[in-house]
């Protein structure tokens, strides 16, 4: 059936000076992913930690719409249940708070 080992990523994005991130499924070869700068990242963050959050639903599949750079399709990730899951388990542990806005 379907690849489960997906998982959502973070880096910052090799554009620019370090103020944008880019965000993407590995499992999803379609996409080279969103850019969102690390203002956005940080209030998204932290309502995907509070779970204020909701990704929209597809069947199988579940659409993020959380890029702020660039209009249209580059602004979502498209994932699975499980990769979601597993984002906001690492999310809540702390593994994504070092790419957000510093102050």
């Amino acid at each position: 059936m379907g690849n489960n080992n997906g998982r959502i990523k973070v880096e910052v994005s090799p554009l620019g000076t370090g103020r944008w991130l880019r965000i993407w499924e590995i499992s999803d070869p379609t996409s080279a992913g969103v850019h969102m700068s690390r203002a956005g990242f940080t209030t998204w963050l932290e309502a995907v930690k509070e779970g204020a959050f909701t990704p929209e639903e597809h069947y199988d599949l579940l659409r993020l719409n959380i890029g702020d750079l660039v209009a249209g399709a580059r602004t979502t990730v498209v994932t699975t249940p499980a990769s979601w899951k597993r984002f906001v388990a690492d999310a809540e542990k702390g593994h994504f708070d070092e790419y957000t806005a510093r102050t």
